[in-house]
């Protein structure tokens, strides 16, 4: 081999090298999260903050490796073959029964066909699959290296660019589109992936999921109904109005005026304030007053802007219930207990109970898991069954989501169901319902709540981890012979769930 030819061959090497980093840096940009890569600039991340700035300007960074690859390919194309074909022309002269111009022409052909696998496979497909793979470490790899190449390339990139935006005019897309944000679809999607792939916990995705449904639910949805709201009335003397706060307990009592609507709310330790024994009423503060269709979102700006912690409900003149800002937190982060709990507890094998339990199954795949589980309920309202199927249809295969070790959990929400029921399943053989096929699960809970309170899938959420967290609970449950032993160790674990 001579020089010329070895020059050839480590040009041709350096060009494939070249192609792979330009092939790398465009997926690694498209590919990696921006948000992320913010987060490590924020951080004073040297090569993060340089990453930054390239996918702020992702057309001008991805205009320098497209350009980048294809002068590499172009000058691969011009130094591969014949660097390739000189190592192979040596091969095949011992080959001396065939012509020197069939030797030749084969010599070129096998190097085009190794020259393009070559490129392919080095300068193409691996270095995609490592940028799709690990885009974040690939883009903090590339920033300083693409930078200086997007330096190097600004004259030709300015030119290639202004051409191709006239080419853009001429057909009528000369103006670029705004980036398009990300939809509460698009969102929702995101969380749940996130969750699957272990990077969030379950119970936050449905706060964030329960965020989300505060637009659409109504003040009728969380409101205390008028029949369960204790009220003073302005005739009580200031003893009484001691009497019931001490036998009730409550901090926030709304007072009825004469024509039975109240207008104003006494907070209890106003009443240690001076003059209220011979006049409470003039310690009460201004009550707040909501329709039962106004939307749980606006209407928790207005009870933070008015600094007020309750409204009373009204329709058609007549008080309808009471809405506070403990109810509307509810509905995202699940049930919040006080020193005096206002609504009785339901034990979580009540809500089990309520369920069903089914034992030793055979299911081969989570759609037929859930399948089997769901038949056990609402065996006396075919309706409620009808339309709990058809809301776990479209779910199908869709992973599951992993409560625990061996333990996982399927979510929905119907209407019409007045009160929680979980189905409590156990497979005779592991599913793999994941990318982790070496944590089969055997244990499943299909929980199905009210449409109307999102608030309490994060209440019977949190009591059931509080179960499969418990290695020795697990463990009884795997091994449990019965539904009354499996009802029995739900007994014991001791745990509340949401009524």
């Amino acid at each position: 081999m001579n020089a010329t030819s070895l020059g050839y061959l480590l040009l041709a090497v350096a060009l494939i090298a070249l192609n792979g980093f330009f092939v790398l840096a465009e997926f690694a940009l498209v590919k990696v999260r921006a948000t992320r890569i913010e987060e490590l600039a924020r951080q004073k991340h040297r090569r993060a903050i340089r990453a930054r700035q390239l996918v702020l300007h992702l057309d001008q960074s991805l205009a320098a490796t497209q350009l980048g690859i294809t002068l590499a390919s172009l000058g691969l194309g011009w130094v591969g073959e014949p660097a390739f074909a000189s190592l192979l022309t040596p091969l095949l002269g011992r080959m001396e029964a065939w012509s020197p111009a069939l030797r030749h022409t084969l010599a070129l052909g096998l190097a085009f066909a190794i020259i393009t696998f070559l490129h392919i496979l080095l300068g193409e497909l691996a270095p995609k699959s490592l940028a799709i793979r690990r885009p974040e470490q690939c883009a903090l790899a590339i920033a300083y290296p693409l930078q200086w190449a997007t330096w190097l390339f600004y004259g030709p990139m300015k030119l290639l660019n202004g051409a191709s935006d006239l080419v853009l005019r001429l057909v009528g897309l000369g103006n670029a589109s705004p980036e398009i944000a990300h939809t509460e679809h698009e969102l929702r999607s995101l969380l749940t992936t996130a969750e699957t792939t272990r990077e969030f916990p379950l119970d936050r995705v449905l706060m964030l999921e329960n965020i989300f449904d505060l637009g659409q639910q109504t003040v009728r949805d969380a409101m205390i109904p008028w029949s369960e709201v204790s009220c003073l009335r302005q005739i009580l003397s200031y003893r009484e109005v001691l009497e019931q706060i001490a036998a009730r307990h409550f901090s926030r009592w709304p007072v009825l005026e004469q024509d039975g609507v109240p207008r104003s709310y006494l907070l209890a330790k106003d009443l240690l304030l001076p003059g209220t024994v011979n006049d409470w009423g003039a310690a009460c503060r201004p009550l707040a007053a909501v329709s039962p269709e106004d939307h749980l979102e606006v209407t928790l700006r207005r009870l933070q802007k008015a600094g007020g912690n309750l409204a009373v409900v009204v329709e058609h003149g007549r008080p309808q219930g009471l809405i506070t800002l403990e109810d509307i937190l509810e509905e995202i982060v699940g049930r919040i207990e006080d020193e005096y709990p206002r609504l009785p507890k339901s034990t979580l094998r009540d809500v089990v109970q309520a369920g069903g339990i089914v034992l030793d199954m055979e299911a081969e795949s989570p759609g037929m898991a859930i399948d089997e589980m769901s038949s056990v309920l609402f065996l006396d309202d075919p309706t409620l069954l009808t339309q709990l199927r058809k809301q776990l249809l479209p779910l199908g295969e869709q992973p599951l989501r992993r409560l625990g070790p061996e333990t996982a959990i399927r979510l929905v929400r119907v209407a019409g169901v007045q009160r929680p029921r979980i189905v409590f399943g156990r497979l005779i053989a592991g599913l793999a319902i994941d990318d982790v096929p070496d944590e089969p699960v055997r244990l499943l809970f299909l929980v199905v709540t009210p449409l109307e309170r999102p608030h309490i899938q994060v209440a019977l959420l949190q009591q059931l981890e509080a179960v499969i967290d418990s290695d020795f609970l697990r463990e009884r449950l795997l091994r449990a012979s019965t539904s009354a032993a499996v009802l029995e160790i739900f007994n014991s674990a001791d745990a509340a769930a949401t009524g």
